[in-house]
């Protein structure tokens, strides 16, 4: 039989009741004798009621609090990820043969970023690697965003210019770990299965997404994994993603599987002409390029297609949008290392 909560006013009706039905004595409103008896067992067994309550909501992944869902996850295997930090590479202009050591530093704002190896000008510009002394989606910077050395090095400009800065992310949400505790009951560890390729790529980094598994692409044996990042400004993973999944599944994956590949992805953008839209206001272009790119995000993978009728019926959700003509009469494809994205957008004239 499922339990059902009781309300305050219930529990303090039924106790009245009993005490004034068991002693003849009057307990349902102020200045009666047995009226502080009946409201504080009232309050008691109201915060019983609460209490099972509570741990009946303990015992599923969708209903128990934070805490205990990070536990719940651990008992299978799946731990919250670590907040990262930022990666990458920037370049400095000087003199040919000027070393910047290891560990100098770099800032911008409030960020500081380290050397992680010697790094010596060749052909008037030095390219250093560098990585975020904190940890977290901060640290990540634009390609051509300028960092600053604390310390002057003679020969060398005091100001490095990003060629990729990337990788950095938050602490896991609960959200996510919770959809990945969802996965792993839905699909329990087959030994290096496509779900469990899926799951560790996910597991590798919180900014990864989605995933897919591929057997046999590059030959009997082989396994190719490619991943994106939907929900950073581009879903195409950045090198840091891609060295990050790559190095997690490698300590995953079966040690007698040789044939593991993370496989490159690569945008392909789709262009589209609205050829009319009405009404045609830039609000109504605002929401309709979010709506394509909503609908691109959710069902672009790689190799797939993206049908000529989601992309209408995305244009049609855009708000204020009440009729519309585009210049596409087909489906959309992609090459299997190829991942459809929202490119140019041309409107009326």
């Amino acid at each position: 039989m499922a339990y059902i909560k009781e309300v305050l006013g219930t529990i303090r009706s039924r106790i009245t009741a009993d005490i004034e039905r068991w002693t003849g004595k009057a307990a349902s409103k102020r200045g009666d004798i047995y009226y502080p008896v009946s409201q504080a067992m009232a309050g008691t067994a109201h915060g019983l009621h609460r209490k099972i309550d509570h741990l009946e909501a303990q015992l599923f992944d969708d209903t128990c609090t934070d805490t205990n869902l990070v536990k719940r996850a651990a008992e299978v295997g799946i731990y919250r990820i670590a907040a990262s930090r930022a990666s990458g590479t920037v370049t400095i202009p000087g003199n040919n043969g000027t070393v910047l050591p290891a560990e100098s530093l770099l800032t911008k704002d409030e960020l500081v970023y380290r050397v992680t190896a010697d790094a010596t000008v060749s052909g008037g510009t030095l390219t250093a690697q560098i990585r975020a002394v904190e940890t977290g989606a901060d640290g990540n910077q634009d390609a051509d965003a300028e960092l600053s050395l604390t310390e002057t090095v003679a020969g060398l400009d005091t100001v490095a210019t990003v060629v990729e800065l990337s990788g950095g992310s938050d602490i896991e949400t609960i959200t996510r770990l919770s959809e990945r505790l969802a996965e792993r009951r839905q699909n329990p560890p087959q030994g290096g299965n496509a779900t469990d390729y899926i799951a560790w790529a996910k597991a590798a980094h919180s900014d990864v997404t989605r995933a897919w598994c591929y057997s046999n692409e590059l030959g009997p044996g082989t396994v190719v994994v490619r991943f994106t990042t939907d929900d950073l400004d581009s879903p195409i993973p950045t090198q840091a993603h891609v060295d990050a999944v790559t190095d997690y599944i490698d300590t995953q994956r079966p040690a007698g599987m040789r044939g593991f590949n993370l496989g490159s992805i690569t945008g392909a953008p789709l262009d589209i002409t609205v050829t009319e839209l009405v009404p045609d206001t830039t609000a109504v272009r605002a929401a309709v390029e979010a709506e394509l790119d909503d609908m691109i995000r959710r069902d672009a993978e790689p190799g797939g297609a993206i049908k000529l009728s989601r992309i209408r019926e995305a244009i049609s959700l855009a708000t204020g949008e009440t009729d519309h003509t585009i210049n596409l009469t087909a489906d959309v494809t992609c090459n299997s290392d190829e991942l459809i994205v929202l490119g140019t957008v041309t409107w009326p004239n």
